[in-house]
């Protein structure tokens, strides 16, 4: 837990409960697992991979943080709506690239939009790393992301309205000497269906001995005695007219005469009723429920 205050963005507040965003915590830290297992099998050097921080904003805000350049996989996560970003520093797709041609991926890389033959080597192993969003969301639903283009300006990518919400998560990489930051960008109409399933709560059919308890519960439930009270519509007095109330003074409820009483049960208003009797008891008839 977080003991420092943290600035509340009223142009931009939180659409998901505490529990959808631990469960989105989760998934993260498995994605970033994953990654680092990608990067290790794939680049023989041992990788590590964490979650930094999820935060809500905006798109354009989002595109403004990004440097330029980057490594910029446009994704798709049909059937589900919106298209998401999954952003790789430049030094880092650098120092992969270096790897992957026998160099030592030293820490110093140019930063300039890749060739062509770069962005074939790259490619597929962004692939990779993106294809394991389905695993790690698996618990959740599934996200099933597919990289449609690379990018390198994030200045020409318009995916949604400057103004449209965007859940992102940024993720510390460490290969070898590089020290590398994230970031995952999906649109909040994509993830909220998903994380509905945070609070569905599945059906458990009972049998035997637990399905007789609980149906006499149930039965036993319409057999709990409630305190139900009729009164009049409530009236204000200074505290002085209060202390000098005696007994038989006279108290104006200024409740009409055509107006129903107020039928309560446990301090819940539940309907209206008139007064009256009932043989020789008193009684009021529900006009309204």
């Amino acid at each position: 837990m977080n003991a420092e205050p943290q600035l509340y963005d009223f142009r931009s507040p939180s659409r998901f409960s505490r529990e959808q965003l631990r469960a989105l915590q989760m998934a993260c830290e498995t994605y970033a697992r994953q990654m680092a297992t990608v990067l290790s099998t794939t680049l023989r050097i041992v990788a590590h991979s964490s979650v930094e921080e999820i935060t809500q904003t905006t798109y354009d805000e989002y595109i403004e943080q990004v440097p330029n350049p980057s490594l910029l996989a446009v994704l798709n996560f049909a059937p589900l709506e919106g298209d998401g970003v999954f952003q790789l520093p430049m030094d880092l797709v650098m120092s992969v690239i270096d790897r992957l041609l026998g160099g030592p991926g030293d820490v110093k890389q140019p930063s300039r939009a890749l060739s062509e033959i770069e962005s074939g080597l790259i490619r597929n192993l962004v692939r990779q790393m993106v294809n394991e969003l389905r695993y790690s969301f698996e618990a959740l639903g599934g996200i099933r992301g597919e990289v449609q283009s690379l990018e390198s300006d994030p200045q020409f990518l318009q995916l949604a309205p400057p103004s449209d919400p965007m859940l992102v998560a940024a993720f510390e990489i460490k290969l070898g000497d590089t020290v590398a930051t994230s970031t995952l960008c999906l649109p909040v109409e994509t993830i909220a269906p998903v994380l509905e399933s945070v609070h569905a709560k599945p059906e458990v059919e009972l049998t035997g001995a637990k399905a007789e308890a609980a149906e006499n519960l149930k039965g036993r439930m319409h057999e709990v005695p409630v305190d139900v009270r009729v009164s009049f519509a409530p009236i204000s007095l200074p505290s002085r007219d209060i202390l000098d109330l005696e007994v038989g003074d006279v108290l104006p409820l200024r409740h009409p005469t055509n107006q129903p009483l107020t039928l309560e049960a446990d301090g819940i208003a539940i309907a209206t009723a008139v007064p009256g009797s009932y043989g020789k008891r008193l009684a009021c008839q529900i006009v309204t429920s």
